[in-house]
């Protein structure tokens, strides 16, 4: 019943915008299907991708790093003189492991710049340590130049790829890379693999040793440990062992060689200070004979030892702290020698600073380091350039610290020479001889105690560069693991699993974000408070749906609609019922012509009147033939009974055409004539439907909403657009169509589940024709074969 604003009992309340978890499945139901496939499809390539992939397995070996005992049996002077800490820096152990000097040792040692692979139908495979044959490179023409052969061998000959010409084994062929010699391996066959056609490959020691580095994975185990993991991922097992085992042997085979290295240098430098200090000992020693001989000084009174105990207690910190001057006095000339500019600095030769020994530790790593590359990679390398300035750098902070200790020692020395003055004030009596005796022989003792030091060394660097032992040894060989780690099964079909997933649910909601057209319920029911009298499921065929005795769905749907109408047309006893939509194309043709047939069922006189001047379908849809209609009648061209036709099928139905159409159709319906012709009608019938033109395009459903008691708006799913809702809401707050009510058009089965919209509102859209509940008819029967297309069909929407 119509209220005091002018709506009916058919009004809706304010749509809920809670969400609902019920319709967001049943919405998104109809994509299961596509859903199902997608992720068959995505576990299917997964599937292809771990039997066509080529498994790459772990290979992993522990090295153990003495941290303890870095220098064997040496005595700790001897360790601190050879710069070996007990503090190991296992990051640079680390850095020393992965670098492409030791790298580029390895894979000369192991032949690695040439690869043999076998080549599959599928996948190709490395064959280190297995290949039947071998390549010798008897002359390469450009070192730096990679290359590959392939080649299609077997037991008696070879021949290259795409070449007939047979090549014995042993026989040296030649080409544009070189002369070469392709040689039959012992004890390896040809039956083992895929494939008689085999690719040779070789790579320059530089990218080769770039690549390995990159491939290899060295970390330490926990922070308190000094051992090393050392691993590489690798398809060929063999060829990751040998890698690895060779690896922690070249890297204790370099340390022994650094150590030596480091002793040589330091007993060339001690040799050519002992010759130095042999002809000053010498000199000091005739000094002495003859200042003896000159005065004849053979003993002193003994009376003269009380007063020289002090004076030689003074004497003899004044003799070490002179041994410390020189040693420092010979380090800063070692240094200063441009001669000795790349050479490692023997440290510690008595001297306890602190503050020089890391700096000259350091400095003789970076020689080291730096002869390592001028062995492997020769002086072009970048890395010499950058070391150099390292190396000077650290030379000159070295000399400066030197320096400084060479002054903080000459201040000791003069604070010792000023107390042997003044011990020499006290024994003033003592003769000038004796006097002059003591000072030779002090220099003779200064001499004698670093010569015989120096001695001491060199003795100790030739033991220790004998008995030198890498600070390293391997723990664990190398090992392979027993799975591939890659391809990895479990997260490939995860990945496939969410991806089959993720992708169609992505592709799912970017359809339903860009469609612009109605297609559920609640998305009019959100923008619109206008009630919803109907709803008619979509039907293919003839226009009238709608016959006595119809049992189809689409029948059973117009007569809700007949009840629902009800309540809008207030019990008015001859109703007028006027029918529009939004735009063209939204069926309202198609419902103005059933629900006349619907209501004629009743036995109540219906007239529909085609006042869609425009764009008229109405008779044209019931096959009905007229070249008069509703504008001649308008115009006064013929009478009202000429243009009336009835329809065949269905009692008390009847239709009026509208004629040709004029050119002005909006100002047509405001003649006098259309009153006339409503008044006429009303006499005469008891239902009159009227098919008007959208409301949305043309003014024409305004004209004609003075004569009508009701209005039924066509939304057409799948064709209406959203942003036409608020247009909709418009009318029927402003009330511009007399009570109007909405008709949903054209509602198609979606998904297995057939609901409407995909969750079924009403009990009777969950069934379709043919469903076997027995409450509709069945139609006309199908062949099993298109059934089952149509089931199948109903699956992907």
């Amino acid at each position: 019943m119509p209220d005091n604003n002018g709506s009916t009992a058919f009004q809706m309340a304010e749509p809920s915008q809670e969400f609902n978890l019920r319709e967001f499945i049943y919405k998104y139901q109809v994509y299961l299907p596509w859903l199902a496939l997608a992720l068959i499809l995505a576990l299917g390539i997964a599937f292809i991708n771990i039997r066509y992939s080529t498994p790459i397995y772990k290979v992993t070996g522990s090295l153990f790093i003495n941290k303890e005992n870095r220098s064997g049996n040496r005595s700790d002077d001897l360790q601190s003189m050879f710069m070996f800490s007990d503090n190991v820096n296992l990051k640079n152990e680390l850095e020393i492991l992965s670098s492409r000097p030791l790298v580029g040792r390895v894979i000369r040692n192991l032949g690695l710049q040439l690869s043999y692979i076998n080549k599959g139908n599928l996948r190709s495979s490395n064959i280190y340590g297995a290949s039947p044959i071998q390549l010798e490179i008897v002359k390469l023409n450009d070192s730096s130049r990679p290359f590959s052969f392939e080649i299609d061998a077997n037991e008696n000959h070879f021949n290259f790829v795409n070449s007939n010409s047979e090549i014995e084994y042993g026989k040296p062929f030649e080409n544009s890379f070189g002369i070469f010699k392709l040689l039959r391996v012992p004890n390896q066959g040809f039956n083992y693999f895929s494939s008689h056609i085999y690719i040779i490959q070789y790579s320059n020691l530089q990218k080769a040793s770039a690549a390995l580095s990159q491939a290899l994975k060295i970390e330490q185990t926990n922070e308190s440990a000094t051992i090393l993991n050392i691993s590489m991922e690798t398809e060929n097992t063999e060829l990751g062992k040998a890698v690895i085992n060779e690896l922690m042997k070249e890297y204790s085979k370099m340390n022994v060689e650094d150590k030596r290295e480091i002793s040589k240098i330091t007993m060339q430098f001690i040799d050519e200070r002992l010759d130095t200090i042999k002809n000053e000992l010498g000199t000091v020693e005739s000094g002495l004979l003859n200042f003896r001989e000159r005065n004849q000084v053979i003993d002193l009174p003994e009376q003269s030892k009380l007063y020289y105990n002090d004076f030689a207690e003074a004497n003899k910190a004044y003799a070490a702290q002179e041994v410390q001057m020189q040693i420092v006095n010979y380090l800063l000339d070692y240094l200063n020698n441009p001669s000795n500019q790349y050479r490692v600095v023997p440290a510690d030769l008595g001297i306890r600073e602190p503050v020089l020994l890391p700096l000259i530790s350091e400095y003789n790593l970076l020689v080291l380091k730096r002869d390592n590359f001028m062995r492997t990679t020769g002086p072009s390398n970048p890395a010499i350039a950058l070391g150099d300035a390292n190396i000077n750098k650290l030379r000159e902070q070295i000399i400066e610290a030197l320096k400084n200790v060479r002054e903080s020692y000459r201040i000791t020395i003069g604070k010792m020479q000023d107390q042997i003055n003044k011990f020499q004030s006290s024994i003033q009596k003592v003769p000038s001889k004796a006097k002059g005796l003591l000072d030779i022989e002090r220099q003779q003792k200064i001499k004698q105690d670093l010569y015989l030091f120096l001695l001491q060394k060199r003795e100790e660097a030739a033991i220790s560069a004998a008995a030198t032992v890498a600070s390293s040894r391997v723990l664990e060989d190398a090992l392979a693991s027993g799975v591939p780690v890659q391809p990895n099964k479990r997260m490939v079909y995860l990945a496939a699993l969410i991806l089959g997933i993720l992708i169609p649910v992505g592709i799912f909601a970017i359809i339903e974000l860009l469609n612009d057209k109605v297609t559920q319920k609640d998305e009019i029911e959100k923008q619109t408070r206008a009630p919803i009298i109907g709803e008619v499921g979509h039907a293919e065929g003839e226009a009238l749906a709608v016959r006595s005795g119809s049992r189809s769905i689409v029948a059973e749907q117009f007569r809700i609609m007949r009840n629902n109408s009800q309540f809008l047309t207030n019990k008015v006893e001859k109703p007028v019922i006027l029918i529009t939509s939004s735009m063209s194309g939204e069926g309202k043709s198609f419902i103005a012509t059933n629900f006349g047939a619907v209501m004629a069922l009743t036995g109540k006189k219906t007239v529909i009147l085609e006042f869609d001047i425009r764009k008229p379908k109405l008779l044209q849809g019931l096959q009905i033939q007229s070249t008069k209609g509703l504008t001649n009648y308008i115009l006064g061209d013929t009478r009202l009974d000429e243009i009336i036709h009835p329809v065949k099928e269905v009692d008390n139905l009847f239709v009026i055409g509208c004629g040709p159409v004029p050119p002005n159709p909006s100002e047509l319906l405001l003649d006098p004539q259309v009153d006339h012709l409503f008044t006429e009608l009303r006499k005469r019938f008891d239902i009159i439907v009227v098919d008007t033109a959208p409301a949305g395009l043309v003014s024409d459903s305004f004209t004609l909403g003075r004569f009508s008691n009701a209005t039924f708006f066509i939304i057409r799913q799948g064709h209406t657009l959203k942003r036409q809702l608020r247009f909709v809401q418009e009318l029927y707050e402003q009330q511009k169509l007399p009570n109007m009510g909405l008709l949903v058009n054209d509602i198609k089965v979606k998904g297995r589940y057939r609901g409407y919209y995909g969750y079924g509102n009403y009990g009777y859209y969950g069934y379709s024709e043919g469903s076997g509940s027995g409450y509709f008819e069945n139609g006309n029967k199908r062949s099993g074969k298109k059934k089952l297309w149509k089931t199948v069909k109903g699956l992907f929407g």
